[in-house]
């Protein structure tokens, strides 16, 4: 699994990713779809983690969910 983390980029210390996170999915396909994910959370809520996928839908969809994840620093 690959992630795009996005996070304040000056002085962010040696293990910020670390905390709770919390999100949101939504996909939605009329024909073709789409669909987004993203968890926010870490050092003071700064931190944006985006799964990086591939996805094709055809046909008709709609989803929306909610997701959680813990990231503990292991120096």
């Amino acid at each position: 699994m690959a992630w795009g983390v996005f996070a304040p980029s000056q002085g962010t210390p040696i293990g910020a990713l670390a905390g709770e996170y919390v999100g949101a999915s939504g996909d939605i396909a009329v024909g073709v779809g789409v669909g987004a994910n993203v968890l926010f959370g870490g050092s003071n809520r700064t931190i944006a983690l985006q799964p990086l996928s591939v996805e094709g839908q055809a046909g008709l969809n709609v989803s929306l969910g909610v997701s959680g994840l813990t990231l503990v620093f292991a120096p």
